[in-house]
């Protein structure tokens, strides 16, 4: 049977190798100031690679999927229709 000074002791260990764990883990998920510096910069929509959408779309550019959407907005919902119901993946 354990004392509580033993219950005690555990739990003080293992929040240190928690916090130790993630004070180590934190250099390796944290952002670059210069690349925290350059996500605050707007780009053009030209400096982007070509997305791939697979299937039968392919590789497509971002200019041409921005026209796109421009010229098919999706359409707005009408009134007196209830929304639909959000689609839920996994869980509950």
């Amino acid at each position: 049977m354990m004392s509580s000074k033993q219950i005690i002791l555990y739990c003080v260990v293992c929040l240190g190798v928690t916090l130790a764990a993630l004070t180590v883990m934190f250099r390796y998920a944290a952002v670059s100031p210069r690349a925290m510096a350059r996500a605050h910069i707007p780009q053009p929509m030209e400096s982007f690679p070509p997305l791939t959408l697979g299937g039968a779309y392919g590789t497509v550019s971002m200019v041409d999927l921005v026209g796109y959407y421009l010229q098919h907005p999706p359409a707005a919902a009408a009134s007196g229709v209830p929304a639909a119901a959000p689609v839920r993946i996994g869980g509950c």
